[in-house]
């Protein structure tokens, strides 16, 4: 287990002007305001949030900026945001907004040149790199798009080939277990662990539903974050609740 405190980090869908969720990224259904959802886990003692606009890199969407700068205006904690990012432009914009790390996927596996371009232009300590995690066979593929489109690249692999970065984190989410509320991937969790080549924070993601989850999933592995959203919005797990569970666990979190 990593000696630096675990973070919780709830995970904003954005749709247009909504909060949405679904479960492996389908059947998406509008959950209420994402700046109301944003500053109550703030005051409840969330350590980031991470925005994602699901649809704006399928239709090249960008109307994200105003609703970062909404929930930057009163909110106090990292806020991590992604969806869409093409270009440099994009990037400029949603630091303007207030965003504190931008979050990359899509693009990444398409053009590797551009995560390059970004690393040398802001720097890598900015840079969240967000994979998209699905089983198929007995192997973990990158998706692109929302889970849309297969890269065709193994988890293993690319997590090898970010390694030589210097990234502000990774993000691992597993479609399979989205919204699934039964427990985060254990075998993808591992091999995020196993990876050790990567220095930056590893945030694993996807099927927490009970306090319990979160502290199965830190068990024997060096992870720094662990993120949620269905639990959340629906208030079966709330994080003053979670991070209790979590400190009776012996497990170094922020306090409340």
């Amino acid at each position: 287990m990593s000696a630096e405190k675990i973070r919780i980090i709830p995970k904003l869908e954005i749709k247009n002007q909504y909060l949405i969720k679904g479960v492996r990224f389908e059947g998406l259904r509008k959950v209420g305001d994402p700046i109301e959802f944003a500053q109550k886990y703030y005051k409840e003692g969330a350590d980031q949030i991470n925005i994602i606009d699901i649809v704006a890199s399928l239709y090249g969407r960008d109307n994200l900026y105003e609703i970062v700068n909404k929930i930057t205006d009163k909110v106090f904690v990292p806020i991590c945001v992604g969806g869409g990012i093409k270009n440099l432009d994009h990037i400029k914009k949603l630091l303007k907004s207030g965003a504190d790390r931008i979050i990359i996927n899509s693009e990444a596996l398409r053009n590797k040149d551009f995560l390059n371009q970004v690393i040398k232009t802001f720097g890598s300590q900015f840079i969240t790199v967000s994979i998209e995690a699905k089983k198929i066979g007995n192997e973990y593929y990158c998706m692109m798009d929302h889970g849309r489109e297969n890269s065709n690249k193994r988890i293993k692999d690319w997590l090898s080939e970010l390694s030589k970065y210097e990234l502000g984190e990774i993000i691992v989410s597993s479609i399979d277990q989205d919204g699934m509320q039964n427990g985060f991937d254990n075998d993808l969790a591992l091999i995020l662990d196993k990876e050790k080549k990567i220095t930056c924070p590893k945030v694993i993601s996807g099927g927490a539903g009970k306090n319990e989850d979160f502290c199965n999933i830190l068990k024997n592995k060096d992870l720094q974050g662990l993120s949620a959203s269905t639990c959340l919005h629906f208030n079966k797990v709330k994080i003053p609740d979670l991070k209790n569970s979590l400190k009776l666990n012996k497990i170094n979190i922020n306090n409340l």
